[in-house]
């Protein structure tokens, strides 16, 4: 009776060590598989070539090479190099050709590696560009605007019938007309780009399509974190029913840094949720993970 006890009792120590073995085992293959993910190779630019027919200035090439060279690049071990070197390509040079008017350029890129190390990889990358016609704006409108006139809001878009195509002169624009709405109270607004091209003339006819959405007004505010006086004092500054500027925001934090942490900042202590149905908003001010000072 005793032997087959012990007997038993070596079983289940076996058993045990077996089953802590496997587990222990599982463990360190899966920390082994989350490292290896986890794993970030840096890519180095240490050569730019540009190849080609097209127009691009010596100067221009020169601040492309130097940005393209300073770029923070870091990818998986087995991330293929034409994911992040088509990234670099649409970021810099195809941005670049874009404000330059070459709204159809041609463009490849080449990563050649030259050096391999284990955190990091050097590589000479060319450019082949084929820039094609340059482009100018034609005809700029702004359609479906109500709460301004569109005369108002094209304004806003500082690219004049004549100049040069430029893409990023056109999003400028949208954003001070996303700014003029939201200090109406239209913080839904959304715009979006339509174009065609004049191939005759050389033009592209763009036009900014507005939705304007709903109009939201001040529902309730909350302060938290702060004391009583600062609380009533700067609850003052929204009224229940008044039009909510989105840009009040903003504009609050930096006129009253004397009643607030000197930490406070309007993205990470500030929350605005939006009620559809009534049109109104919840703002928060929630300052407690701020310092006291």
């Amino acid at each position: 009776m005793y032997l087959r006890s012990g007997l038993l009792a070596l079983l289940v120590v076996l058993i045990s060590s077996r089953l802590t073995c496997a587990q222990s085992s599982e463990c360190i293959d899966h920390s082994t598989t989350v490292s290896h993910e986890l794993k970030q190779i840096k890519i180095n630019i240490v050569g730019v070539e540009f190849r080609g027919e097209n127009s691009l200035s010596d100067a221009l090439r020169s601040q492309l090479a130097d940005t393209i060279q300073r770029s923070n690049i870091t990818v998986s071990p087995e991330e293929p190099d034409t994911d992040w070197a088509n990234g670099l390509r649409a970021v810099t040079i195809n941005k670049a050709l874009h404000t330059q008017g070459y709204f159809r350029a041609s463009t490849e890129v080449t990563p050649y590696l030259v050096k391999a190390e284990s955190e990091q990889r050097s590589y000479i990358v060319i450019f082949t560009i084929e820039d094609g016609p340059q482009y100018r704006i034609g005809e700029m409108q702004v359609r479906d605007a109500t709460v301004f006139a569109p005369t108002e809001l094209r304004e806003q878009i500082p690219l004049k019938p004549g100049e040069v195509f430029d893409e990023a002169k056109i999003w400028q624009g949208i954003k001070s007309i996303t700014r003029l709405y939201g200090a109406k109270g239209y913080i839904d607004m959304t715009a979006g780009l339509t174009a065609g091209i004049d191939e005759s003339r050389g033009l592209i006819n763009a036009s900014v399509e507005l939705r304007e959405g709903t109009q939201y007004r001040v529902g309730t505010v909350k302060i938290l974190g702060l004391g009583r006086n600062s609380e009533n004092r700067l609850k003052s500054l929204w009224e229940p029913g008044q039009v909510f500027d989105s840009q009040s925001l903003e504009n609050f934090v930096k006129e009253n840094k004397s009643l607030l942490p000197i930490d406070a900042s309007a993205q990470n202590d500030i929350t605005v949720r939006r009620d559809s149905d009534d049109g109104t908003v919840e703002i928060t001010l929630d300052f407690r993970r701020c310092s006291k000072a």
